[in-house]
């Protein structure tokens, strides 16, 4: 069995040496390892401590060496990593996050166990949260409309590309939309329709740091990054929709309703342009249509109540704006406990 890990590098001059050292703690996990090294034109020294890690580096662990010759961004360095894997599987770990002891183990394991797996899911633990975010106790086996069902009902962790280990021409045939932000929502969802049989595991298999100053996550919202977080939302919700999971209605619907609603909330927040203002009334419209015309009254009225006037208004009071994933929750075990009616 062959895994290749792929990992971007960018900024993370204070953080990659963990990242590359857990890495090489994988050496006997009972698979062949290739880990492929993406710089993406990093201004710091990141690419200096891999060296100095790597260089003295003298065991079974195969790594290959990419760069660009321009800053491309993380969806263009996560491909130029799959085209040259030539793992049976891949793996994508961001270079400021890390592998616990033992990760690929169980990966491996999983695989000995059932070797007709498309992919493997792990549990992560999170830095900033201090607890495991895809909580789940025991082993659950997943054909394909269990493991998307399993997408989008979960609020946390299913929709990241990181602590995945999926088959690699699967991954091959999905890649990464580039010059987006949040490009993992997108390219999760489709990945998914392609996986037959899954495997999620109870173990802990990634450890997000949570703490590089130069993540995306930490980026302060000047009007460019505003801006590009509005178009990259209405650029995921227009894939979504069209190509919904057509018996998982609800579920698309509110995997789509996390990505709109970050666009949305940012309208509140800042002076979004013209252009921008009227894709979001436009997919407002597209989304209310199509809950009409599936049947699904409740969403739809959902939907009118939290973006049409007069209750819209509602999110000019930040305390609602920033508790909306309580109402989102409340909305989705509504919808969910109805879709049963429909089948």
């Amino acid at each position: 069995m062959n895994i290749t890990i792929v990992i971007p590098i960018y900024k993370v001059e204070l953080y990659v040496r963990k990242c590359i050292d857990s890495i090489i703690d994988q050496e006997n996990c009972g698979a062949a390892i290739e880990c492929v090294l993406v710089d993406d034109c990093s201004p710091d020294s990141s690419m200096s401590v891999v060296h100095s890690v790597v260089d003295e580096y003298d065991g079974p662990i195969r790594f290959v060496f990419l760069k660009h010759d321009r800053n491309r961004g993380l969806s263009a360095a996560r491909n130029t990593g799959m085209d040259v894997a030539t793992g049976d599987y891949i793996l994508f770990v961001d270079s400021d996050d890390w592998l616990p002891a033992g990760a690929l183990s169980k990966f491996v394991s999983a695989l000995q166990r059932y070797p007709d797996l498309d992919a493997v899911l792990g549990n992560h633990y999170s830095r900033a949260a201090e607890s495991l975010i895809c909580k789940t106790s025991k082993e659950i086996l997943y054909d394909n409309y269990h493991a998307r069902k399993f997408l989008v009902f979960s609020i946390e962790g299913a929709c990241n590309a990181v602590n995945k280990l999926v088959r690699t021409d699967i991954v091959k045939r999905n890649r990464f939309k580039e010059g987006i932000i949040n490009e993992d929502q997108p390219w999760t969802y489709f990945l998914f329709k392609e996986i037959d049989r899954a495997l999620q595991i109870p173990n802990n298999t990634y450890v997000y740091e949570n703490s590089n100053p130069s993540s995306i996550t930490h980026t302060s919202l000047n009007k460019d990054n505003y801006l590009r977080f509005v178009k990259s939302e209405i650029y995921t919700c227009n894939a979504i929709l069209d190509a919904p999971y057509k018996d998982l209605f609800a579920g698309t619907v509110f995997y789509f309703w996390r990505c709109y609603f970050v666009a949305f909330r940012l309208q509140y927040e800042y002076e979004l342009g013209e252009d921008e203002c009227r894709q979001l009334r436009q997919l407002r419209s597209r989304i209310l249509k199509s809950s009409i015309k599936k049947g699904r009254l409740f969403m739809a009225l959902f939907v009118f109540l939290l973006t049409y006037p007069p209750t819209s208004y509602l999110f000019d009071i930040r305390w609602v704006r920033w508790h909306y994933n309580m109402i989102a929750k409340t909305g989705r075990s509504i919808a969910f406990f109805l879709e049963k009616f429909h089948k």
